[in-house]
């Protein structure tokens, strides 16, 4: 095996892992979690890389619910280039023995996009090293 096909096995192997691990934590989310009302109360910035010559801004909104008494607040996972409006409404989904590290905004896209997009570049990476160290019958 080449050093590349030993860094795209390590890379998709990691991100499988993870995205495995995230799929894992978001099934019980939806199967044994609780929901909640949360509201936006800001924006995590960062770029987005530039497109058609242009700076882009990633938005991923900063929600705050409460659980057993206590106000929790989290950043969602998924960014976009539109912000989400401060004092919006959002359905959070959580754990109840962990709120704070597996709260989300209880939609498809930014509960399954991360989990999903890793396995899928994962598998990818893995394949394509697969492949060119001849385990397919290249």
């Amino acid at each position: 095996m080449t050093g590349v096909q030993i860094l795209l096995l390590s890379v998709g192997g990691l991100a499988v892992v993870a995205g495995a691990l995230i799929a894992r934590m978001r099934l019980r989310t939806v199967y044994s979690g609780q929901s909640a009302e949360g509201v936006v109360v800001g924006q995590s910035s960062s770029s987005g890389g530039i497109r058609h010559g242009r700076q882009v801004t990633m938005y991923a909104p900063i929600v705050e619910f409460h659980h057993a008494g206590k106000k929790h607040k989290f950043t969602s996972s998924l960014g976009t280039t539109e912000a989400v409006a401060n004092g919006t409404k959002v359905t959070v989904r959580y754990l109840p023995e962990d709120p704070d590290s597996t709260a989300e905004i209880g939609t498809s896209m930014r509960m399954w996009v991360f989990p999903i997009g890793a396995l899928a570049i994962g598998s990818l990476f893995i394949a394509i090293a697969a492949y060119d160290a001849g385990w397919f019958g290249k």
